[in-house]
């Protein structure tokens, strides 16, 4: 068994948690596995450049099976000197997300207490924990005043911006709503507890890391119909006519475009292994935005250019029909101290992260 540090993963069996896990696990750390079923232990153990960590005792699991309770991770935590929280509700759950999001939150903190070996929780927050499910659409006045060139009047998204936690809305309003408003409140909640004389006095520091969509391979996705599960799902439109209007609550039919917010699946797992580093991210308490092409963002619609250039086998062989289209609304963003601090380089361009995501998926089963 490896002497090296222990982290607490917790979500590791979704998109962006297992590529963080297996990254961990590559930088030299050991790594348990907090996961809710047996089904997610099954999951990951089939990935393969995970092997060899199974075989050393390097990885190893634990089942929490309900997150909403106190001390639901005390016991997982135990001699772990490092926490990745990266679960969340997804916007495809039933019902009221924002407090299963702060139940699973409070949960970690409350962890973190108890454990006196925990130097360091790194927190999986979002963008879209800092700003209104309003301002992804097109008609908000910071987009409306984008699109008319007047961009001085749009104060940029960075890793300090906030918003006040939204007011309660219907369990059966749209998912990507309420999924929102979930991260928003669960930012909120470790905002208010940095400010406690609990926290000043307390054995550990918090890094909260606040990506765009995240686009990259996905090495748990088996086949196609899996790989667009996440935020790979952006893309999509490539290869079908769809439209992501009613993830927003919107007609199928509405003009629908997204907010220019995207970053690699490589630079979330790089920023998350760094974080753990407290000599080279130093502080008690530290905020990153994680998008590249800022301060504007991509063109999201160059996908099109970019797989035309960088894979035109598959464009021949007719496996990327470019049968759909997706506009964008241009952000206004300050990720400096990102690329300064926690990567020590810019965020890979939209080319790059276009090029290896659907490179990839045209190669999966269908």
């Amino acid at each position: 068994m490896s002497s090296s540090p222990l982290i607490l993963v917790i979500g590791g069996n979704g998109f962006v948690g297992y590529a963080v896990l297996a990254g961990a696990l590559k930088a030299g750390y050991q790594v348990r596995a907090a996961v809710r079923r047996q089904d997610a232990i099954d999951r990951i153990s089939r990935a393969p450049s995970i092997q060899k960590y199974l075989s050393t005792g390097e990885l190893t699991f634990v089942v929490v099976s309900d997150n909403t309770l106190p001390c639901a991770y005390n016991e997982a935590a135990k001699d772990c000197s490092y926490i990745f929280h990266m679960a969340s509700p997804l916007a495809s759950q039933p019902g009221d997300l924002v407090s299963q999001a702060i139940a699973g939150t409070k949960a970690v903190l409350v962890a973190a207490e108890a454990t006196l070996s925990v130097k360091r929780v790194v927190f999986t927050a979002s963008t879209s924990s800092v700003r209104p499910f309003e301002r992804l659409l097109l008609t908000h006045p910071a987009n409306q005043a984008i699109m008319a060139g007047k961009d001085d009047e749009v104060p940029a998204l960075t890793a300090e911006s906030r918003v006040p936690t939204q007011p309660p809305i219907p369990d059966d309003a749209p998912g990507f709503h309420r999924y929102i408003n979930s991260k928003i409140a669960a930012m909120n909640l470790v905002d208010e507890y940095a400010t406690t004389q609990e926290f000043n006095d307390a054995h550990f520091s918090i890094i909260n890391i606040m990506p765009g969509w995240i686009l990259g391979p996905e090495e748990l996705a088996r086949n196609k119909q899996e790989a667009f599960k996440g935020s790979n799902l952006m893309l999509a439109w490539l290869f079908a006519d769809v439209s992501l209007a009613p993830f927003l609550g919107l007609p199928a039919d509405e003009y629908a475009p997204l907010l220019s917010e995207t970053v690699h699946l490589d630079d979330v797992v790089e920023a998350h292994v760094n974080a753990l580093k407290t000599n080279k991210v130093p502080g008690k308490y530290r905020n990153f935005l994680l998008c590249s092409e800022a301060p504007t963002g991509p063109d999201l619609m160059s996908a099109v250019g970019i797989v035309r250039r960088e894979l035109p086998q598959e464009v021949s062989d007719g496996k990327i029909p470019f049968a759909g289209k997706l506009g964008t609304i241009k952000s206004k963003l300050d990720v400096t101290s990102a690329e300064r601090d926690l990567l020590g380089h810019p965020f890979q361009p939209y080319e790059k992260q276009v090029k290896d995501t659907i490179k990839w998926f045209v190669h999966l089963s269908d």
